[in-house]
């Protein structure tokens, strides 16, 4: 009976720590990207990310580029000349599928290049973007605050899109205006 009652007394202690744990965790969502997207600032300077890089892809990798083509080029007729012999074709069709393998390689290069200077363009307004974030979940008692496609509920309550932009003072977007105490984000799902 001792022990039936030191169980029961466990499990309903338990449940209640779990509530209380539960009650004083606040979860609330919003994105980067979409603090990002209504930032004045990017829209000042007319910012198109597809853009940010490609000087430097033009300057540093495209020279190269274009040096890999001529020379493809060249060793190209070289292995198509007959009168060279077996071996020296066959040295050049090594050489050929190195500069085959570089030029294949090249557009995937170019684009990670081009994202890696996207994101060394955004850094200080994604870190501008979080610190406003911090600051808003500590005022509002938030103990962590993810993406909304990391939740299969996210209560409007608990988007922090708008508290986020007026803290870092930008003018609420009008269709963020009309919906109720917080907009609901576009990937949320009920």
């Amino acid at each position: 009976m001792k022990k039936t009652l030191l169980i029961l007394a466990l499990v309903i202690f338990g449940a209640g720590a779990q509530q209380l744990i539960a009650q004083a965790t606040k979860i609330g969502y919003v994105r980067v990207n979409d603090v990002l997207g209504l930032m004045p600032e990017l829209a000042a300077e007319k910012v198109n990310l597809d853009t940010v890089g490609q000087q430097f892809v033009k300057d540093s990798v495209m020279p190269r580029l274009n040096y890999i083509q001529d020379e493809y080029q060249k060793k190209l007729k070289d292995y198509a000349d007959t009168t060279k012999s077996k071996s020296v074709r066959d040295i050049i069709g090594k050489e050929l599928q190195s500069y085959q393998d570089e030029l294949s390689q090249a557009e995937s290069i170019i684009q990670q290049i081009l994202q890696g200077k996207q994101q060394e363009f955004l850094e200080p307004y994604i870190a501008k973007a979080r610190k406003a974030i911090d600051a808003v979940a500590k005022k509002k008692g938030y103990t962590y605050v993810v993406t909304p496609e990391s939740l299969l509920v996210a209560p409007e309550q608990d988007n922090l899109l708008v508290p986020v932009l007026n803290e870092l003072g930008i003018k609420i977007p009008a269709q963020l205006q009309q919906q109720p105490a917080a907009a609901k984000p576009a990937g949320a799902k009920n």
